[in-house]
């Protein structure tokens, strides 16, 4: 039990493709993102996330006194959050006049059914009253326009009711049906309700002290993207939930997530808030992804948008998805199909930059092209996008082993981009440069040879020139020579990669992207500016703060150079700074395997992403290639100060599921196929 704090967002309930913002009430105050479903920014007027009617609004009565008109009397008991199954429980009390009822709200989203969100009300009083328990699909205050509602007529009892709406902008569209059952004697009452249009269902009966009745709703939310009548797909899924029923719907869901656990991240040997945050941040990573998901993830996930407007960012390919891969392929799939799916738009971007080949957006949405802000310095964007998209696609096939998928989807995306890096270089004197764009710092702008995507380059050529071999395809001429010759800035007397060729520190934090071109990117070079590169990036990463994601990738570096004091404080600085000070997010108790322990951790997915790929790759030293899964595990475990190991019960390893086993001191970690 946790108590209520007021200065923190509602609880985040998702299954990656449904977000809920599930209020301190759980009743009131709910809001709901559909992955896939868009409208146009209110200032900046471009394609941004749109919010959806709530698809399981619901309200309370007890004699003549609604909840929702008095939210204040409520007392707030407890919200719990079974990570083990997705399920948030909510309990408070609601004193009126005539009686005090006593309300348990259940609510999750449905895995196995990705469109279904699912909530049950159960509601008691400690005197004889009439009370009223309402269903709703709600968009109140929501920007957009109501197409569609309608309550059902005679012959039509499929569900209780639909709604279609139209987000601001009318780029797209949001079925929403519903669905209601009562446990317990009662008169029904299906209609509509005040001056915003909510489809509501009312259940009306005589209460008494030990006399309990349930309300149960399913609802499920279709986006225009998927389907063209998105509000009759939804009556039909809803109709289709209905018949499973809810108890089963619950069991799938439950059944869905145990799946999804046996990809749990167990550090062995440390301490129980390690656990703890290893635990949090797979689940939130997980409730952020799904096989359905029409467009990938944005940094903030469904549910979590509440800024860079949804948006799909290289953090998707680079500190997302790769922990995915091994958990849930299923979804990480789902997320380079809605690259694939777009890379008519990413070569109409290259060529509207003067470029063959294929160029993804630095921020990319529902159509695929560019939607940065088209104002300021921003103008020069991350390019680097590219190669963090092709990469995704190269681990993938390796993971996989997936030749249909190297020749049908991985080589068309490494072909693509290795062509634009070849329209894109510029040979000087020097070897091949890339001027002008902005690197992983995004500080500063026009800047030449970005050093993180001059080497993303080099191992995109790479990748493709060894896929090409791999398919028997011819090798595009020139691409060798760009590989062997891109102009890496490389500091002459320190001997230390630089962030970009002019780049000279001036005191200060130090966000240390060329390191994360090492890793998890795999670019290697010389022994000595790999060594002077690591030891100066260290020595500059503070214990707080250096960047949202860099503390944990920090702490790979600082373990395999065998310092596992400064490895643990990386990582603590990673915790500390990212998942539990500044971004204390959510109302609730995590219920994980094992046990209740309560955390909090940071919406901005990056964060509990890029922990647990520096877990699952970087400490046990996993690097995914051509070879067995048996030859991937590359380097000595050294595991920060109190770990002892990191073990998965399973992870996919060319679609087998495998056992990971990584002990500090092994000379290399283990991949036991099953």
């Amino acid at each position: 039990m946790t108590e209520h704090r007021p200065e923190l967002p509602p609880a985040y309930v998702a299954n990656g493709f449904v977000g809920l913002r599930v209020g301190k009430l759980a009743l009131v105050g709910g809001t709901a993102l559909v992955n896939g479903f868009v409208g146009e920014h209110d200032i900046e007027q471009f394609e941004s996330y749109a919010p959806a009617p709530y698809p399981v609004a619901a309200d309370v009565r007890v004699g003549g006194l609604w909840l929702s008109q008095r939210p204040d009397l409520a007392v707030f008991g407890e919200q719990v959050y079974d990570f083990s199954a997705g399920e948030l429980v909510t309990r408070f009390t609601f004193p009126a006049k005539e009686a005090t009822a006593k309300v348990e709200v259940l609510t999750f989203c449905s895995r196995s059914q990705p469109t279904l969100a699912l909530q049950e009300v159960r509601v008691e009083v400690d005197r004889p009253c009439e009370i009223v328990l309402r269903a709703a699909v709600d968009p109140a205050g929501l920007p957009g326009r109501c197409l569609r509602r309608e309550a059902p007529r005679p012959g039509w009892d499929l569900v209780d009711g639909v709604m279609h709406w139209e987000s601001r902008g009318g780029l797209s569209s949001c079925g929403v049906a519903y669905y209601t059952e009562f446990a317990g004697e009662a008169r029904r009452k299906r209609g509509f309700w005040g001056h915003v249009s909510a489809v509501t269902t009312d259940y009306t009966a005589s209460a008494a002290p030990g006399k309990s009745f349930a309300l149960r709703q399913i609802a499920s939310l279709v986006p225009s993207i998927m389907h063209a009548e998105a509000d009759m797909q939804a009556v039909r899924l809803a109709g289709i939930a209905r018949h499973w029923g809810f108890d089963e719907l619950r069991a799938e869901n439950r059944a869905a997530w145990q799946e999804l656990w046996k990809g749990r991240v167990r550090l062995v040997g440390a301490d129980s808030k390690w656990q703890d945050i290893a635990d949090a941040a797979f689940f939130y990573v997980h409730s952020s992804v799904h096989r359905s998901n029409p467009l990938s993830v944005a940094p903030f996930a469904v549910g979590l948008w509440q800024n860079y407007w949804g948006h799909v960012f290289w953090d998707a390919e680079t500190y997302i998805f790769p922990p995915v891969l091994l958990t849930a392929p299923d979804a990480a799939r789902a997320m380079l199909d809605y690259r694939f799916d777009r890379l008519p738009a990413a070569r109409a971007n290259a060529a509207l930059h003067g470029y063959r080949g294929v160029q993804f957006p630095w921020e990319s949405c529902a159509h695929g092209g560019e939607v940065m802000v088209g104002w300021g310095a921003g103008i020069f964007d991350e390019q680097h996008i590219s190669m963090d998209v092709a990469f995704a696609f190269a681990q993938y096939a390796h993971a996989t082993g997936d030749e249909l998928f190297m020749r049908e989807r991985a080589w068309p995306v490494l072909a693509g981009v290795a062509e634009w890096i070849a329209s894109r270089v510029r040979r000087t004197d020097r070897g091949y440069e890339i001027r002008h764009l902005a690197g992983v710092d995004e500080s500063v702008y026009n800047i030449n040879n970005d050093g993180y995507t001059n080497m993303a380059a080099v191992v995109i050529l790479r990748e493709a020139l060894a896929l090409a071999g791999r398919l028997g395809l011819p090798r595009p001429r020139g691409w060798e020579d760009i590989e062997r010759l891109m102009f890496v800035p490389v500091d002459p007397e320190t001997k230390v990669i630089l962030k970009h060729d002019r780049y000279r520190h001036h005191g200060g934090s130090y966000c240390p992207e060329p390191l994360v071109a090492i890793f998890p990117l795999g670019y290697r070079p010389e022994a000595e500016i790999e060594r002077a590169t690591v030891d100066v990036c260290l020595s500059l990463a503070p214990t707080r703060g250096g960047g949202p994601f860099i503390p944990s990738l920090l702490g790979v570096f600082a373990a395999r150079k065998g310092d596992r004091r400064r490895a643990a404080e990386l990582f603590g600085a990673a915790v500390t700074d990212y998942v539990v000070e500044p971004f204390m997010m959510f109302n609730e108790v995590a219920t994980r395997p094992g046990g209740p322990r309560p955390t909090e951790v940071t919406p901005f997915i990056t964060n509990p992403g890029s922990f647990l790929m520096a877990c699952l790759y970087g400490l046990t030293g996993l690097t995914l290639g051509p070879g067995e899964p048996a030859t991937w595990c590359r380097f000595p475990v050294v595991m920060p100060e109190g770990w002892e190991g990191i073990e998965v019960e399973r992870i996919w390893a060319r679609g087998r599921p495998a056992r990971l086993l990584a002990r500090h001191g092994d000379e290399r970690a283990g991949i036991e196929l099953g």
